[in-house]
């Protein structure tokens, strides 16, 4: 008996040492995630969830569906690099919020959420269709609102077509055209070792985006995010980039000059269209034909229906990137934020091309856009004065 006992008591100890470091250690680090939005990712091993190691040149296990959507398999090279480990919860770093500047930024986009959910139920739209505001500014109100409802119903994308999704490293993000988006495009392809030319860029939208089976697990595991900019400096970058700077045989100019140009055909010989014909076919077509290059941002990314965890933007991009890559443990790889796309077209710019407009085309962009500019605090005011007496 005294033997017996001499053998389970050590065993009964270790193992209450056990149970008590283990639970200091779960809460140690349920501390330490973001407490505004909790992402359950398991544990900070570096193994994805089947149990494989991650690294940069790992190729996952859909691989070869996802070669097939390139039309040749292994038409992207794999370069191998340093290895990448999935960071779940906060580093150390971001573990005191209260104590760094990763506070204020959390702090930024809270009140970036807030106008969100402000504007989408001001006008009844996506989760807030049955909570709108009072109609305090009479018909003209609810007549803004059906302008604004009809885009929602009839707008023909997916939710998750808008999205791109590496669920190894719990990032799901909406890209936005002229918004840094290929920049980001080339990020994911580097995460899973992929070296894409820059004129493919664009593929990474098909490459990555979840099925509508994974989106529900892609938004309650992953970081969601998008960036935005002046939704007009967007509309010039888009003009420069698809009409004045592009060739004629490129996909964007090729379908949708003739349109511009209200021609029934286009020919290599015809002229390139002006800022004015571009801005006169936007009031006129219909939203649900727009190109993704120039669709509200609120429509192309659900903004309505879905919450964000962090909305960047082009004005305060440096912050917004160190924040994703610290919260999410991208900064502790040798993987940088590019910049592929270094056409000019600030506010000033801009400026310059809607001057060739006139007051009535300018307001009526602003209609269409309108819910953009409230969303993310864009000033309107500035294009408005150019035509000042």
């Amino acid at each position: 008996m005294r033997l017996w006992k001499s053998l389970v008591v050590p065993y009964i100890l270790v193992l209450v040492i056990l149970i008590i470091a283990f639970t200091s250690l779960k809460s140690e680090s349920e501390g330490e995630r973001w407490t505004s939005r909790k992402l359950t990712k398991g544990e900070p091993s570096g193994e994805r969830q089947d149990g494989r190691t991650t690294v940069s040149s790992s190729i996952s296990v859909d691989e070869k569906s996802r070669q097939d959507l390139f039309g040749v398999a292994g038409s992207l090279s794999t370069e191998k690099s340093s290895s990448i480990r999935i960071t779940v919860t906060l580093p150390s770093k971001y573990a005191n919020l209260a104590d760094n500047k990763s506070s204020n930024r959390l702090e930024v986009y809270k009140k970036r959420k807030l106008e969100i959910s402000k504007t989408c139920r001001k006008y009844g739209l996506g989760r807030f269709s049955q909570t709108a505001d009072e109609d305090a500014d009479g018909g003209r109100r609810l007549e803004t609102s059906m302008l604004y409802r009809q885009m929602e119903d009839t707008f023909p994308v997916p939710v998750e077509n808008s999205f791109m999704w590496e669920k190894n490293w719990h990032l799901l993000y909406c890209w936005i055209h002229k918004v840094a988006s290929s920049s980001w495009s080339q990020v994911f392809f580097n995460l899973v070792g992929k070296q894409v030319p820059a004129s493919r860029l664009h593929e990474a939208a098909q490459f990555f985006h979840p099925t509508s089976a994974d989106l529900s697990e892609a938004v309650t595991n992953s970081l969601v995010f998008t960036f935005v900019r002046h939704p007009f400096e967007r509309l010039v970058s888009a003009f420069r980039d698809k009409f004045e700077l592009a060739k004629k045989s490129a996909y964007v100019y090729s379908r949708f000059a003739a349109k511009v140009l209200r021609t029934p055909k286009l020919r290599l010989t015809s002229r390139r269209p002006t800022f004015r014909e571009f801005a006169d076919y936007l009031i006129r077509e219909p939203v649900s034909e727009y190109n993704d290059h120039w669709v509200p941002y609120w429509l192309h990314c659900h903004l309505c229906q879905m919450e964000y965890d962090v909305v960047g933007k082009m004005e305060t991009l440096g912050e917004d990137i160190e924040f994703i890559t610290g919260v999410t443990g991208l900064s502790s790889t040798n993987i940088t934020m590019p910049w592929t796309n270094r056409h000019n077209s600030g506010s000033n710019v801009s400026l310059q091309y809607f001057s060739s407009l006139d007051l009535d085309t300018v307001k009526a962009l602003h209609r269409i856009y309108s819910i953009d500019f409230d969303m993310f605090g864009y000033d309107v005011q500035p294009y408005l004065d150019l035509f000042k007496p």
